[in-house]
Parts: C-alpha cells; sequence; structure tokens
C-alpha cells in the first residue's frame, strides 16, 4: 500500500477552437467531468449483474441506452464565458466534430478504452470480483 495519495483536484481541461462561417474561430474549453457528473452519466446505464459460473457479468437491462455523444459533450464543452454549451448547439456541429470531441472529452475523464481496459487489467491482476 502506499505511504501518501496525492492528487491535484483542477480539472483537467483542453482547449477547443471552431472555426464557423466566415472563418471566426471561437474558443472553448473540454474540461474532465466532475464526480458528480461522472455519477450522472453512469446513471443513465441500466444494467443487471448475472452471475455466469464464478464470473460476475455485466448485462444490460430492459431500459439500457447509451446516452448520444453530443450529450456527453454537453456536460464537458464550456463557451468563452465558462458556461456548458448546449446540446442543442452541439447538435448542429458536424458528426465527425463531434465524434472528435466525443473521443477527446472520454480520454480526458478516463473514460476511453485504454482507460477501461487498464481498469479491467488492474482488477484481473488483483484478483478482485471477476466482473466483465
Amino acid at each position: 500500500m502506499a505511504k501518501e495519495l496525492k492528487f491535484s483536484i483542477v480539472l483537467k481541461e483542453l482547449p477547443v477552437k471552431l472555426t464557423g462561417k466566415d472563418d471566426i474561430e471561437e474558443s472553448y474549453t473540454l474540461k474532465e467531468l466532475t464526480a458528480t457528473q461522472r455519477a450522472a452519466y453512469n446513471d443513465n446505464f441500466d444494467f443487471k449483474i448475472e452471475m455466469v459460473g464464478n464470473t460476475a457479468k455485466a448485462i444490460a437491462g430492459d431500459s439500457f441506452k447509451l446516452p448520444s455523444a453530443k450529450s456527453f459533450i454537453a456536460m464537458c464543452l464550456y463557451d468563452k464565458n465558462d458556461k456548458l454549451v448546449d446540446e442543442n448547439v452541439i447538435g448542429n456541429f458536424p458528426a465527425t466534430v463531434v465524434q472528435d470531441l466525443h473521443e477527446a472529452a472520454l480520454e480526458l475523464s478516463g473514460m476511453d478504452e485504454k482507460a477501461l481496459e487498464k481498469a479491467k487489467n488492474d482488477l484481473e491482476v488483483s484478483g478482485s470480483s471477476g466482473i466483465e
């Protein structure tokens, strides 16, 4: 066990520049989700734990619905006035921009595939519950 844990509680940020009509560039900031925001996001998931042999497996529930990329971005994209950007505004962005922002936002909050794989591997190494 570590003798000391030390963390920064300043949210990670990533500057974003979006260029619109007439080449006017707007500044935005992607911010890491707070613990409260992440819990609210995770509350959207409906799943059950089922035992398969000796392994607990997560299975989608009856009302499982994966929130959209634009919904997730609306939780962490801030305008120049440090206000969250409305989901309807994000919905008008090109799909490729939304996809790239979504991937960056997931990574910033430690929720991308790489982070999830690391967490799974850490559980396997520690011999934890075996949840998949």
